[in-house]
């Protein structure tokens, strides 16, 4: 999934719970509702950051081979900047809203319901750091105001569709801050920030100065709560940061279900360390106060098979299977006993720098999916896979040129239909170029690929570059091209060509996130037999 590490190392020991309702979220239970949701996350060929300026051109054949996969519903991930790029003045992406409605059509041919994830962090609609407005949903009304007309437009735009399930936010998309205010240390700017964002304002209504200096204690000892900074993740005190972001994802939730009624949340299963208060070893900042997730019906989780086990473990399809049912018992516990519904079930997770990472045994994966329906029977309505088709970590924008030539460079070229799909043609001597680099890690570690469809009427030259890699191939005829172009510099790619020519579908990629379901051209895998096993034994 598209996280920076430091969303990822987190995410690797929190889960997500929802629940499959008897109504839908809307209120109003479509007489096709399944009363247990099967869903599979559809981004189509492409990936959560690109998926919406993208064509899609296989719709119709993805989503077909999902229901034939015993999936019933699908989850689109729906990024805020890409559905409303302006927050002041207010402005909307036509055609993000306008392919919103497509899948929903297309998904209910298929006789499948859509969940969205609202709220989502990453997009490539510009190069503007995104996590600036989620931000500011703490300290501007202006922007918060922009919040709940982007999820009410969103709810009004699904639940036309009678195919519509629901919704769900989530805490890892608003996770940035705390990693942020973590490390303002104790000087003025941390004051500033603990002012501006409320956190000083919170510690005033819901403690004396003196619970508040023993928690800070022996560091600081505060005559006035404008002296107050946000301290150190590290520190004890943290915890009281902690406690104020959950009550400020609580009250984001319970004004957004005003909109968008019915809307759950994402909760954050991990008990985050600080250190203890006497300073020996660390103790734990629970967020189970966030488990209610306001009038919803259900909580949403993200669940690991490494939650509840330590780094190194190998674990056998038994054991992941009992300290499922632990760590479900425990959300439920404290969340009045309301479902859960699993937005990803992640069995596996081969991202790079989390090999550390507790594991299910490869043998196992398998035993493990068909071992967990008397678990998710017991305490989930629904579940979701994230990776139902590998996909790239692609950071090419509208690389089907479904929106024409937005965000390339382009001489000698210009876009044209072909057989119902947007392709870029290419003149003889013409280029074409986007800068990349900026949107993509591990230049250093890994090869860079570039991946994508090349037709002509006869012979052609192309020259692809990757930064200050090159590589030349002919072109004559319809064909998939990917090319290893090592790894001196991922900074800009383009392509230059030696004859007329046609250009879709590009990747530029170093990673393919892997679920072992379908590759990336849609091709099952190891453990596609097992999942659809598993969505056999949930009807």
């Amino acid at each position: 999934m598209k996280k920076n590490k430091l969303v990822r190392t987190l995410g690797m020991g929190f889960t997500a719970i929802a629940v499959a309702v008897s109504v839908s979220l809307s209120g109003i239970r479509s007489e096709a509702a399944p009363s247990y949701l099967k869903a599979a996350t559809y981004v189509s060929d492409a990936w959560v950051s690109n998926f919406w300026n993208s064509e899609s051109d296989h719709m119709d054949e993805e989503l077909a081979q999902i229901a034939a996969d015993g999936f019933n519903s699908i989850v689109l991930v729906v990024p805020w900047r890409e559905f409303q790029p302006g927050v002041l003045p207010l402005s909307y992406n036509r055609y993000a809203f306008q392919k919103l409605d497509k899948v929903m059509n297309v998904a209910n041919a298929h006789g499948l319901m859509v969940e969205l994830r609202v709220g989502y962090v990453w997009d490539y609609y510009n190069d503007d750091v995104t996590t600036g407005r989620f931000r500011d949903l703490l300290k501007d009304p202006s922007t918060r105001a922009a919040w709940l007309a982007y999820a009410k437009q969103i709810y009004r735009t699904a639940s036309a569709h009678s195919n519509f399930h629901g919704g769900f936010m989530t805490w890892e998309d608003f996770w940035n801050y705390v990693e942020d205010a973590g490390n303002f240390g104790a000087g003025a700017n941390s004051r500033i920030a603990a002012k501006n964002c409320g956190y000083q304002a919170w510690l005033k209504k819901h403690y004396t100065l003196k619970q508040v200096n023993e928690y800070y204690q022996p560091k600081e000892v505060f005559t006035s709560y404008d002296n107050i900074y946000i301290p150190a993740r590290k520190d004890y005190a943290f915890k009281l940061f902690y406690d104020f972001y959950d009550d400020f994802l609580n009250d984001l939730l319970e004004d957004t279900q005003k909109v968008f009624p019915g809307l759950s949340m994402e909760v954050r299963l991990d008990v985050d360390p600080v250190s203890a208060q006497d300073g020996n070893g660390e103790t734990g900042a629970s967020h189970y106060g966030t488990f209610q997730c306001g009038n919803a019906e259900y909580t949403s989780l993200m669940y690991s098979v490494s939650m509840g086990h330590g780094f190194g473990n190998v674990l056998s399809a038994e054991e992941a299977i009992k300290t499922m049912n632990e760590q479900l018992s425990l959300v439920r516990a404290n969340n009045g006993g309301k479902p859960v519904f699993i937005d990803q079930l992640l069995y596996m997770d081969v991202t790079e720098g989390f090999e550390q990472n507790a594991r299910l045994a490869e043998s196992h994966r398998g035993a493990y999916l068909t071992g967990i329906p008397d678990t998710l029977r017991t305490h989930t309505n629904g579940y979701a896979v994230w990776t139902y088709r590998n996909y790239t970590n692609n950071p090419v924008y509208n690389h089907q040129f479904a929106l024409g030539t937005r965000g390339w460079n382009v001489t000698g070229g210009r876009v044209v239909e072909r057989a119902g799909s947007n392709q870029l043609y290419l003149e003889s001597g013409g280029s074409l170029s986007q800068k990349v680099g900026h949107r993509i890690g591990g230049r250093s570690t890994h090869d860079g690929h570039v991946r994508f469809n090349a037709d002509s009427d006869g012979p052609a030259t192309l020259t692809v570059k990757l930064g200050a890699m090159s590589r030349t191939v002919e072109v004559n005829g319809a064909r998939q091209y990917d090319l290893n172009l090592g790894r001196r510099g991922f900074y800009e790619v383009s392509f230059e060509a030696d004859g007329d020519l046609y250009l879709d579908n590009i990747h530029v990629y170093n990673f393919v996130q892997d679920g072992q379901l379908r590759d990336i051209d849609g091709n099952e895998l190891s453990c596609m037999s097992a999942m659809r096993s598993l969505n056999a034994s949930m009807d």
